[in-house]
């Protein structure tokens, strides 16, 4: 329920960060793709393919809880050696889909309105002259690094005067629980 309840907000959150209505004219359309594949967005495809295969396991559970379902040891064994099977049949599902014409075009219209929405034909120009440049090359490859070495830092601050918060916030929930 809970993944479910996740994949379902963060969809809707995707959906409500879009422009509405974002028109593109031929320039901006062009621009848009060739930044497209300079940032090699095709990628992005396979990836949510990847992530969506994450909720493999908790819809299984989610489902055993929506019916009420309590696995006697037998079939939670049974349950454990058919798991890869399941995970590679949902798998199988997510790239089918992801990989499909029809969402691979649905993608790029998706990446020439948003694209287009935030920039003019020439800024969407200059933009991918940049990344086509060796500081821009190097900004794509570094990137990632970078950015979870700031969350990482960032979560180790949080971890020291956040994490204690949160735990104090659990033990009072927790024992107004155990009152019961």
């Amino acid at each position: 329920m809970f993944a479910s309840r996740a994949l379902k907000a963060g969809v809707a959150a995707l959906l409500l960060s879009l422009p509405l209505l974002a028109h593109a004219d031929a320039a901006q359309e062009t621009a848009a793709k060739e930044l497209a594949a300079t940032l090699n967005l095709d990628n992005m495809l396979p990836d949510l393919a990847q992530r969506t295969t994450a909720s493999a396991l908790p819809l299984l559970q989610e489902y055993f809880l929506k019916n009420k379902i309590k696995l006697s040891d037998a079939q939670q064994k049974k349950a454990q050696a058919g798991l890869k099977g399941y995970g590679d049949g949902i798998h199988k599902l997510a790239t089918d889909y992801f990989g499909s014409a029809a969402v691979k075009t649905q993608f790029e219209q998706t990446v020439v309105k948003n694209f287009s929405a935030q920039f003019s034909a020439d800024e969407l120009k200059q933009i991918n002259a940049f990344y086509k440049s060796a500081p821009g090359q190097k900004m794509l490859k570094l990137q990632p690094q970078i950015v979870n070495g700031i969350a990482g830092e960032t979560l180790k601050t949080a971890e020291k005067s956040l994490l204690p918060k949160m735990q104090s916030a659990a033990e009072t929930y927790g024992k107004t629980i155990a009152k019961k």
